[in-house]
Parts: structure tokens; C-alpha cells; sequence
């Protein structure tokens, strides 16, 4: 169990906007509180995001029991399994960021897969060929398209989700983006924290960004391409990607291109 203290200091901002994590495959969240005078909670219904608007000087606090996530896909599924099943739109509509109708991206898988159909074939096929074409390069705060990993190939880990995602979505495997952070590790914090006498904090904290596939039997499966390039590289000991992510994550919100309406 990890326990949160989030303090947001305003300067010259008039609004900071920040997801609030909910629970989830992923972790428990319990006590969530705002200390706030002026604040805004927004329920946003295009993938399912709470967000707050704090407006003045404002504490966030909450607890967060962390799961290992493991899932599999049934060998026996293919393509053709999704057309049994009602799939919701939104994970397979391009925006900005995700595009499977780019007609490179569709070229590009084409090329990867060929005439197989076999579902588990596919998405490991496109995974795999996602570690080696790209490189984790360049990181920044905000959300790189998939076009910069495709024409670019040196991105970080939204890059490497936006461009597997986009690659799938090519194939009408429904998609979605899963953003939040790594939780890191400290072997002093730790053993305080099983004392309850310590709170992280952003710094306790990496931002990071993986994807899950909508399987047809509605259950997600989990892919962490960057995590998983960089630990064959020898430059991370964290686990997680095909399948599994351990229990070393906060996740604040789903999906990417939405519009928060503040006031």
C-alpha cells in the first residue's frame, strides 16, 4: 500500500488540470481527498477520465494498493473472432495521435503479417516488430503521434504505444492508451512506508505510457513495448510487456485527444 501527497503550487497559473486516478486492473484506490477551496471535478465521458480543475493552492491525498495484471489471448481466436462481438468505436476511430488508416502504417502491416489471421500471431508479430524498428530516444512530457516513431524511430514510451496501437488499429484490433506513471523504487522509502510514516510524492514518480487490446471476450491485454525494449537493452531491471505489468504503477486516465470544458 502507498499513500500519496500530491501539493500544487500556482505562480502564474490559472488552472492546473490533473486526472485523478481511479480503481482499476491495476491498483485500489481508496481515500482520495481534495484540499481545496476552488476547485472543479470533471467526469469525462469519452473514455471515462475524472479530472480535476484545481484553481487555487491545493492538496491532493490518496492511497493506492498496486496489482500485478497478467492476462493471455486464447490461441484459438483470430481477426475474424471480432466480428462476433459489438466493439465499441472509440478503439478503433484514429485521432491525432493513433492512426491505423494512415496508409503507411497499413502498408507497413501488411508487410509484417501478411496473410495471417491467427490473433495472437498478429499482435505479437506487430509487437515484436515494433522493438525492433524503434528506439527509446528523446523523451518529453506530452504525448508523441505515431507518425514521429514512424518517421523518426528514435521516440519514448507514448511514441512506441501510439505506433503499436496504430499498427494494430490497422487491423481492426481495438486499442487504448493507458497513462499514468512508475512508481520507483526506494528501498529506505519503501521500508518506511510499511511503517506508515511516509507519503510519496511526484518525485516519488516517472511518467510513463503503455496500451491493452480489447480482446473479443471483452477481457484487456496489456502490452508495454518501451519497458520491455529497454530491460533487453540492459537499461532497466523494471518487468512487464507482452501480457504483464507488475504491480508498479499509478494510472491516471485512459486514452489520448480528449477536451476537458473548464467553467
Amino acid at each position: 500500500m502507498f499513500k500519496f501527497h500530491f501539493k500544487f503550487v500556482f505562480n502564474k497559473l490559472k488552472n492546473i488540470i490533473f486526472s485523478l486516478p481511479q480503481s482499476s486492473l491495476y491498483h485500489q484506490i481508496s481515500n482520495l481527498k481534495i484540499n481545496s477551496k476552488n476547485y472543479q471535478i470533471i467526469d469525462e465521458k469519452k473514455w471515462g477520465n475524472k479530472v480535476v480543475v484545481l484553481k487555487d493552492k491545493s492538496e491532493i491525498n490518496f492511497a493506492v494498493k498496486p496489482f500485478s495484471f497478467k492476462s493471455s489471448i486464447n490461441p484459438s481466436l483470430s481477426l475474424y473472432s471480432y466480428q462476433k462481438t459489438k466493439i465499441p468505436k472509440i478503439y478503433l476511430t484514429p485521432n491525432r495521435f493513433i492512426n491505423g488508416d494512415d496508409p503507411k502504417i497499413k502498408s507497413l502491416a501488411k508487410k509484417i503479417i501478411g496473410k495471417e489471421k491467427n490473433l495472437l500471431k498478429v499482435v505479437k508479430n506487430l509487437y515484436n516488430f515494433t522493438l525492433d524498428y524503434l528506439t527509446y530516444g528523446k523523451p518529453i512530457d506530452g504525448l508523441y503521434p505515431y507518425h514521429q516513431a514512424l518517421n523518426e524511430k528514435t521516440t519514448d514510451c507514448g511514441g512506441f504505444s501510439t505506433f503499436l496501437a496504430s499498427l494494430l488499429q490497422s487491423q481492426k484490433i481495438p486499442t487504448r492508451l493507458v497513462v499514468g506513471f512508475l512508481i520507483k523504487k526506494n528501498f529506505i522509502k519503501d521500508f518506511l512506508n510499511t511503517l506508515h510514516v511516509i507519503r510519496y510524492t511526484f518525485h516519488d514518480l516517472l511518467m510513463h505510457a503503455w496500451l491493452e487490446i480489447l480482446l473479443p471476450n471483452g477481457k484487456w491485454f496489456p502490452l508495454d513495448p518501451s519497458i520491455d525494449w529497454r530491460r533487453k537493452k540492459r537499461l532497466t531491471k523494471r518487468k512487464g510487456g507482452f501480457g504483464f505489468i507488475p504491480n508498479d504503477r499509478l494510472v491516471t486516465s485512459y486514452g489520448c485527444d480528449f477536451e476537458v470544458k473548464i467553467g
